[in-house]
This record gives C-alpha cells, structure tokens and sequence, in this order.
C-alpha cells in the first residue's frame, strides 16, 4: 500500500512539473517566447501583490482657471530572479503614440486619452538600484506634477484625460539580467473635471445684455387649448409669467439663448423662478459656444437649489468668451413635477 501512494504521488509530482510553463520565480511575464538569454529580467508593476502595469485613475479637478495637482505615486522596479550583483535600472517618460495605443486598446471605451506632453508629469528620479540577491528596488520612483503641469491642465477650459506613460530603458550592473519586452512600462492615467460655475443669489457681477439682442429657443413648450406657455414669457419683464416645459413629452429640457451678432464675455445667467416651479428636473448642465456650433460644458447646477431659491444666478468663475448659453436637464426629478422659469438673463462684462 505504501509503495502504490508513493508511485502515486511521484507520478502526480513530474506531472504538475510537466505541466509547468517556461516561467522563473513569480512572475508570468518570464515567458521564453521573449527569446531573451537573461536568466532575470526587470520589469514594472502597481505593487507587490499583481502584475498590473496600470495605476488606478488620478482624478483632478479645474475650478475656473486654478486646477488641483493629482496626487504623487510611487512605483518600484522588480526583478524576477535575484541577481548576484547589484543592479542598477533605468526608467524614463514615454510620450511615444504606440505607449498611448497600448493603454487604450485595453479600455472598454475611450474618453479622449493623450499622451501627456512635455512639462506635465516628472519622475522623482531616473534610476533605481535592486541590491543583489533582492528582487525589488531599495527606494521608490515617485511620480509628480511637472513644471508645466498647471499651464498645460488649464489650457483648456473643458475636461481632459491625459496618460503618464513610463518605460524601462537599461540595465547595468550583471549580464544576467534584461529588460522584460512584455512587462517593462507603466501607465498611470489622469481625469481632469472641469467646472466653471458656482450657484449664487449674490447680485451678478456684470451688466444685463438687453432681450432685444437676444434669440431664446426651448426643447418644448407646454400648451393648453390656445395658450402657450411660450420662451417668450422669459424674457416678457414679468417674473409671474413662466415659460413652461411639456414634461410628459420632454422630460430633459432644453434652453438656449443665443447673442446672434457675435460673441460677449459673459458672467452671469439669471434665473427666476418659484418654489414648486423646478421639481421635474434635478440637475442642470451648462454649455457655452463661440460659434454656435461646437457647445462646452462649464459644469452642472442643482435645479432643486434654483427651486428653493427663486432668484439665483449660475455665475462663471472664469468669465467666458461665447455667443450663447444652452440650459440643458440632465437628471430627471419629480416625474409630475413642473419645470418653468420666469425671468432668464445674460449678464456680461462691459
């Protein structure tokens, strides 16, 4: 009996061995198909616990025209079988468009990533040292906000997405001891937001652009017999006349307010409503154009707060350059609720 589970458990044990893929120590990124002689390669990864070469989304916000830093990170360099040297190893950015390719081709979709230029990101250090018989490095490289991170993050005043990508370059310090071809970048992508808008009842900051040189269109208008409750109302002089969505065919409105002769650098929106007036809708976006064609979002308001408030305005923090606004729902609210304005104007710096 004791002979057979001996037989047994060494047939189980060249089985298992059999079955093993050509990898050393931990690390399925060993794969001979590299066709590399070292005995050890160097290679990136988030921590000591996976493989993944991805960081998890950096995500930043631009208030006007002040943006936050994303947070520092830090990486380290691996090794997949110790060395008996020390060996020192050679990380750089790469702002290459194939590093690009690779990290999007794994996204379920794309927002719009771009290898992050010159200036945006640097790196704590250049190289990093894995004493011998260790196989990660002594220190980490941090990742950090460049020199021109804020200039280039503010140069566009809608949200963004930038890719900080890193590859390994050298290896010094053993023979033995290569680059992985499969596992030697990293990524670490940024979601910058971009908000222009603060909801106030404080007097607006610049002077009201006459009606009169004004278009207003609406998504819907609600009507009952001959009566229209029309885009006409909002802009009438009278607070107590409304313009009045059709809810039950339109539930997310739409208002736009063009300036048609050209473009003014507009400050505030003015809203006057009633409580119980803005129940339909719960949140409202805000776009801006320059041509009226190509709309740019500034940010989203509370529509309940407009609810309560009555008389409020949606000003810019940064004043903006544009010929029209769009006051778009986006977020559904009370499914019987109304959504009705009374007065609505733009108000720009003279």
């Amino acid at each position: 009996m004791q002979k057979t589970l001996s037989i047994a458990f060494a047939a189980l044990f060249l089985g298992l061995t059999a079955c093993r893929k050509g990898y050393d120590l931990d690390t399925p990124l060993f794969d001979k198909s590299e066709g590399t002689t070292a005995s050890s390669l160097a290679y990136l990864k988030t921590d000591d616990f996976t493989f993944s070469q991805v960081a998890s989304v950096r995500q930043v916000a631009q208030e006007g025209a002040t943006v936050a830093d994303f947070a520092s990170h830090e990486f380290y360099v691996y090794l997949s079988k110790p060395a008996e040297q020390d060996v020192t190893v050679t990380v750089s950015l790469d702002s290459s468009e194939a590093s690009l390719a690779a990290y999007t081709k794994g996204l379920d979709s794309n927002p719009g990533y771009r290898i992050a230029p010159e200036g945006y990101a640097k790196l704590s250090a250049t190289t990093v040292t894995i004493a011998k018989v260790k196989t990660k490095s002594e220190t980490a490289i941090t990742i950090e906000p460049g020199d021109k991170y804020a200039e280039i993050s503010t140069a566009q005043a809608y949200a963004e997405y930038y890719l900080v990508s890193l590859k390994l370059t050298a290896v010094q310090g053993s023979n033995e001891v290569g680059l992985s071809k499969l596992n030697s970048t990293y990524f670490l992508p940024i979601a910058k937001s971009y908000n222009n808008i603060s909801l106030t009842t404080d007097a607006a900051t610049g002077t009201e652009i006459s009606s009169s040189d004004l278009t207003y269109t609406a998504s819907s208008e609600r009507t009952q017999g001959s009566y229209v409750w029309g885009v006409d109302l909002l802009h009438d002089g009278n607070a107590y006349s409304w313009w009045l969505a059709d809810i039950s065919k339109d539930p997310l409105p739409v208002i736009t307010v063009m300036h048609p002769s050209g473009t003014k650098q507009l400050t505030d929106i003015s809203i006057q409503t009633r409580t119980g007036y803005v129940t339909a809708v719960r949140e409202l976006e805000i776009f801006i154009t320059k041509d009226g064609t190509t709309w740019l979002s500034q940010g989203k308001v509370n529509a309940y707060t407009i609810n309560q408030q009555q008389d409020v305005r949606i000003h810019f923090i940064s004043s903006v350059e544009a010929k029209g606004v769009k006051i778009a729902a986006v977020r559904r609210g009370y499914g019987r609720g109304t959504f009705a304005i009374g007065e609505l104007a733009l108000f720009a710096a003279e």
